[in-house]
């Protein structure tokens, strides 16, 4: 048991941008939820840190702009190839650690109600379409404990185990996909509000300033070139030198975080009372921060689309979903898509550098439609059509209080 309950109207498994941003959706909807995260807590991440301004303005629509008030600003990107460099306007955008962001987010959603706990795994049962509920198993050292849910949302990435057993949940993985790296380290070399993209033949890497004492590293990078390299420190440090720079002495003592395979998506985004955001549904290598906000957009569609708590599970949801993200999501991510072959072929790279030095009009357009922070929908910042819970009995039980992240779960029975 935890919390004195088993049934929750939602469980959120992930506890990043998008299952933070669920959590505090629902929670603040009076919806019960409870949010499990594999890691303690807080947690780094393999990511660029960077929100895009389309970003920041979906955390403030849902009421979560605290969590940014203390980002570094950032409204320019510095794109280099060897010795060419390319400076673009990118205003309305942040810098910020990511265990601070989601940490602020996750917050939020305590204090909406959401029931938050951390170093906790989650697996999920076999659907069963007479049970009105979705059953998970909670794993934390050696306690286990069951719990409901009316439905399961996964935000676990890419690299999450939640849907490993769903039949419908197989990952397709581009057969050019890179693996990511990710640093941050004591440095104030950098300029500030400045993202700083370097390409090269075998990767890319993304510098930015984090505040006074802090930079932070992101590289995609090709798995071979990385082996032929010597790992991916080295192959790094070759990408930095092809563009007239050097590998910071702090980085190199600083420890690298990696994540798997990046390109790749799912044909089928839900089933049966669970449903994938975020990373979970795909990645396509967002470059300037625009992946959070594909999350936090996520996380708001879902929100509309989802049927009063206890209500019959529309059969259709899964499909609706989908078209959802396609039109919503997928159409923002086509300039990444198209923007990836460039970023992995140095001839086309060179190329798109001398078109945008020539056409730098043409260049700031394609940065505005990438990392634009217009929203689709007309709703007031925070108004969302999310159907609210109605009141029932479980209303008056002690898993709604607000409580904050303990060091590790606790409540589950052994």
């Amino acid at each position: 048991m935890i919390a004195g309950d088993a049934d929750w109207d939602a469980v959120v498994v992930g506890a990043g941008v998008a299952g933070g941003s669920m959590a505090l959706i629902l929670a603040s909807a009076g919806w019960r939820v409870l949010l499990v995260e594999k890691s303690a807590w807080p947690r780094e991440k393999v990511c660029g840190c960077c929100l895009s301004a389309a970003a920041v303005s979906a955390l403030t629509r849902i009421g979560a702009e605290s969590a940014v008030q203390s980002a570094a600003p950032l409204d320019r990107v510095v794109w280099h190839f060897k010795e060419k460099s390319l400076s673009l306007s990118l205003p309305g955008g942040a810098a910020i650690l990511r265990s601070n962001l989601d940490a602020a987010i996750v917050s939020k959603a305590i204090a909406a109600g959401c029931e938050f706990l951390p170093n906790c795994c989650a697996a999920l049962f076999p659907a069963d379409s007479s049970d009105p509920f979705r059953t998970l198993e909670l794993r934390a050292e050696n306690q286990t404990s069951k719990v409901r849910a009316g439905v399961v949302i996964a935000c676990d990435g890419i690299g999450g185990t939640l849907l490993a057993t769903e039949p419908w949940a197989r990952w397709t993985i581009s057969r050019q996909s890179w693996i990511g790296v990710a640093a941050t380290y004591p440095s104030s070399a950098l300029p500030p509000a400045e993202i700083h993209m370097l390409v090269a033949k075998h990767g890319y890497v993304g510098l930015v300033n984090i505040d006074d004492s802090t930079d932070h590293m992101a590289a995609a990078l090709d798995p071979a070139a990385c082996r032929r390299a010597g790992g991916p420190s080295k192959l790094i440090l070759q990408i930095l030198q092809s563009c007239g720079r050097d590998l910071p002495e702090s980085l190199k003592s600083s420890r690298l975080r990696g994540a798997g395979l990046l390109t790749r998506r799912r044909q089928t985004l839900g089933g049966y009372r669970v449903l994938a955001i975020g990373d979970a549904c795909g990645y396509v290598e967002p470059f300037t921060g625009e992946g959070m906000a594909w999350a936090v957009s996520g996380a708001m569609e879902i929100a509309r689309l989802l049927p009063t708590p206890r209500a019959d599970w529309p059969i259709d949801l899964p499909q609706r979903w989908r078209r959802q993200y396609l039109q919503i999501i997928g159409h923002r991510q086509r300039w990444c898509r198209a923007m990836r072959p460039t970023m992995h072929h140095p001839v086309m790279a060179g190329a798109a550098m001398n078109i945008a030095s020539r056409f730098p009009s043409l260049a700031q357009s394609i940065t505005r439609a990438v990392c634009r922070s217009k929203e689709n929908r007309d709703d007031n910042p925070g108004h969302f059509h999310v159907a609210p819970a109605s009141p029932g009995p479980h209303a008056r039980h002690p898993g709604h209080r607000h409580r904050q992240p303990a060091p590790r779960p606790a409540g589950i029975d052994a």
